[in-house]
Parts: C-alpha cells; structure tokens; sequence
C-alpha cells in the first residue's frame, strides 16, 4: 500500500530540523510560531532532502525524498509515539526509504531545484572562500550561477565543473521550487528584490510554509548585514 501525506503523518526530519531552525536560528519568526516536538538527531537519516532545506551544513553528495510508515511500534521513537497517541489509528510515522513514495508529490521543477540546491550546499561545504550573510565571496571553487530565465533548467559541465541554473519566478511551476529559487537568488547573487512577503508564495503546504518562514529569515539576515547608505536630503 502506498504511503500518503495527511495531516496526521509525523515526518521526523520535518520535526527536527525545523524545530532547530526556530530555537536556533530563526529571528523574524522566532516567536511568532510554536516549535514542533523535537525528534531525537539519533533517529534523523543522512541524506534527506528536508534536512538539504533547512540545514546551511548539510554536506551530502546526494538526497533522498521517498518515504514508507514505520508500522513496528517498537522503532518509533517514544517521543513520536506518545505525539502519536493524540490522534490513535489516524497517526501515522513515516521513514526516509528509498523504495517509498513520494509523499510530498514533488514534481520536475522541484527536482531541479533541488538539485541546484545540493550544489550550492556542496559548494558552500567544500568551498575555501568566505561564506556571507548574503552568498559566497572570494572564492575560486565556488561554481555555481544562477540566471533569470523564461525556461527551466540546471546543468553542470564536466570540463569546467561549472553549473548553471536557469529559471524565474514566473518560469517555475511549483510553490516549493519558487522558495528555492529565491533562496538561491538571494544566496548566491546577492538579490532581495524579487521577494514581497506581503504576499505569501506558500498557500498552506506544511513543508512550504516552513521554508518559506525560514527563506523570509534568511532575506533578513542578508539585508541586516547590508550597509544602507541615504541619500542627504
């Protein structure tokens, strides 16, 4: 039976990394959102993509998405389990596997995405160059650029090492491939004009939302290191 994402699928990693963000590093949205019960880092996986969001120190070569329902009670962590019992026999705990579902229906614009992201984590974990608030400067290694694009597209070329990602916002097709593109923008170019968060991209996603809470303190962290010269008057 396939495993789906419903309001009552405790995802482990979603818990941890984002509960981590708000008592560690979120600002703008610090108090504002409740954390989420922390799952223990003992039962997180290496190489989940929710970890890739959420995490400036993920270091993998690669990321997985697909999920399966842990149904042996006694591999639940008992944190997740007494969570769990809130709502019995519609909770469900589910466990990056690789032979799962995609339960987050990520689509090709998502994929793509993500996978410039995975770049820019390598980079920025490899790199020998200063890593900033707003992107990565003075490095030879750091090999990533992003263009606006009416078309969609990221490829890497073997001789030079050098990837390039090709998209806009009206380009990508899907929420969360929006929010990464604006984080990559932000990242690697230095740009924070393409965002207005008076008017939200996620429209109520779970996973959405909370990148989008974390992409709007990553815009605030960028712009509180920038030093704003007025014009005399």
């Amino acid at each position: 039976m396939a495993t789906v994402l419903t309001s009552y699928t405790l995802v482990p990693e979603l818990q941890h990394y984002y509960n981590r963000f708000l008592l560690n590093v979120a600002i703008v949205t610090k108090d504002l959102i409740p954390p989420p019960v922390d799952i223990p880092e003992l039962y997180m996986p290496t190489n989940s993509f929710i970890q890739m969001l959420f995490d400036n120190d993920y270091c993998q070569s690669s990321y997985e998405y697909r999920y399966k329902q842990q149904t042996n009670v006694l591999c639940i962590p008992r944190v997740a389990y007494d969570r769990m019992q809130i709502y019995p026999g519609s909770s469900q705990y589910v466990e990056l596997d690789p032979t799962g579902d995609n339960i987050f229906a990520l689509e090709g614009d998502d994929f793509t995405l993500l996978d410039a992201l995975l770049k820019y984590r390598t980079l920025t974990c490899d790199s020998t160059g200063v890593v900033t608030a707003c992107g990565v400067v003075d490095s030879t290694s750091f090999q990533l650029l992003v263009i606006d694009s009416p078309t969609v597209d990221f490829t890497c070329d073997s001789t030079t090492g050098i990837c390039i990602l090709q998209a806009s916002l009206t380009s990508l097709s899907t929420e969360l491939s929006k929010l990464i593109y604006l984080y990559l923008d932000l990242k690697v170019n230095g740009r924070f004009d393409k965002y207005n968060n008076t008017t939200l991209i996620s429209t109520g996603g779970l996973l959405e939302s909370c990148y989008e809470s974390y992409l709007i303190n990553q815009y605030y962290i960028c712009m509180s290191s920038e030093t704003i010269i007025f014009p005399d008057c």
